[in-house]
């Protein structure tokens, strides 16, 4: 059952996993979903939030999204094709199952909107290559030539983590750079990924001068790890982010990241589905 088109429409909001990851409220989802409710506010629309908060609130927990339908490793929340008029979804979804839930909407007629690449369909996504190429450019600049990689999740290679890495290996091999498998390690996106990711680069033994990490959380669990390993930060090995979040620069040393203006990708989200239900323009499928 779908919606009638409704003067103000409403619009469902969910994620690929649980809001509340963490025992903070610095969530890579929370500028994302401010920019939402910003736009909704302005535009005068409803926005039913999911957030799923899993077992424990670590980062340690399986990926437990609150999502429309019950299963075992996610929680039912009433956000639907039932209720709702547009989804917007952040990917990845770390499941074929959520996936193909999500194909068969909008096979059906309802309108899904993508953050995140990864996904068939409408999307709006961060300039992952552009990103990541300035980031390694950066640390060649100064000097840096054995560069490590904390790369996301590893089931989400036809996505963000998979651009990033892949752009990763591509531009260190213009550069001329090191080819170390040893010096790429998949950090999962959160702190305790990057701590343990860089603990196992420094087991190895592989020598390196720089880092680089596909977010900012792992990147400052990283950093955590080598400052305890005696490793200066950057004399000894410089480390780069990527999204540009706040606690990156409460840190200290304070991390560099790249800027990925989430804010303004939540609020581009819910103003293109928006103007998609009630003005029937349609839905970028790349942004």
């Amino acid at each position: 059952m779908h919606l009638s088109k409704a003067p103000r429409p409403t619009i469902g909001i969910l994620a690929g996993w649980q809001f509340y990851r963490t025992a903070t409220n610095l969530s890579y989802l929370m500028p994302i979903f401010r920019g939402m409710s910003r736009a909704a506010q302005i535009l005068d629309c409803n926005v039913l939030f999911g957030c799923g908060i899993g077992p424990s609130a670590s980062p340690s927990d399986p990926y437990r999204p609150a999502w429309p339908e019950a299963a075992d490793e996610q929680d039912f929340v009433p956000i639907g094709p039932w209720n709702v008029h547009g989804l917007i979804v952040a990917a990845p979804l770390h499941s074929p199952t959520r996936s193909d839930y999500l194909q068969r909407l909008r096979s059906a007629g309802l309108p899904v909107l993508f953050i995140g690449s990864g996904e068939p369909g409408p999307t709006i996504q961060a300039n992952n290559a552009a990103g990541i190429y300035a980031a390694v450019k950066h640390l060649v600049d100064h000097g840096r030539r054995r560069i490590a990689f904390l790369a996301g999740s590893s089931d989400d290679l036809l996505g963000d983590s998979g651009q990033r890495l892949n752009t990763f290996r591509q531009v260190s091999a213009d550069f001329g750079l090191a080819q170390d498998n040893r010096l790429i390690v998949y950090g999962r996106h959160v702190y305790d990924g990057g701590f343990a990711s860089a603990q196992q680069i420094l087991a190895s033994g592989a020598d390196f001068d720089a880092l680089v990490a596909s977010n900012d959380e792992s990147a400052i669990g990283a950093m955590d790890a080598l400052s305890q390993a005696g490793r200066r930060i950057p004399e000894d090995v410089a480390v780069i982010g990527f999204d540009n979040r706040l606690e990156g620069a409460v840190h200290q040393p304070a991390l560099t990241s790249v800027h990925v203006p989430l804010f303004n990708m939540g609020f581009q989200a819910v103003d293109q589905m928006y103007r998609h239900l009630t003005l029937e323009q349609p839905l970028a499928e790349s942004t």
